[in-house]
């Protein structure tokens, strides 16, 4: 009995460190995902509308996906949202994984050269607009 004991203890850092490694992994595998994705909106839209927006891909706290870009031209809004929902769409396919765009306004968001609009001496602060949820 006592060699079964010494076998146990001497496996339980081998085991961790297994576990530690295949985590490690799992998570690496996750970023890259992450990243083609990324890529894969970022060579759509600049593809389709030129270099107007720079899509951040990123994990959604409950799963799935969030595509977030700045939108620099009103007029483009849609053009942006149907591009990207047209490539998540097709990306996530097989994991059937939700996604969300959400589109912000541009820094420094109005009159070219006079800054961000306002009302009076007020800044008006915009919230970000998240414009479609799959």
């Amino acid at each position: 009995m006592h060699i079964i004991g010494v076998l146990m203890v001497a496996a339980v850092p081998i085991a961790g460190t297994i576990g530690l490694l295949w985590l490690s992994e799992r998570l690496q595998e996750r970023r890259e995902v992450g990243r083609r994705l990324q890529i894969t909106v970022t060579d759509a839209v600049h593809g389709a509308l030129g270099a107007v927006a720079a899509p951040v891909v990123t994990r959604r706290p409950g799963g799935g996906w969030r595509v977030q870009m700045r939108a620099g031209r009103a007029d483009l809004a849609a053009a942006l949202v149907s591009v990207t929902e047209d490539v998540m769409g097709r990306a996530t396919n097989g994991s059937r994984a939700p996604f969300e765009i959400v589109l912000l306004p541009t820094e420094g968001f109005g009159i070219a050269g006079r800054g961000p609009l306002a009302v009076g001496h007020r800044r008006k602060s915009v919230a970000p607009l998240a414009a479609a949820v799959r």
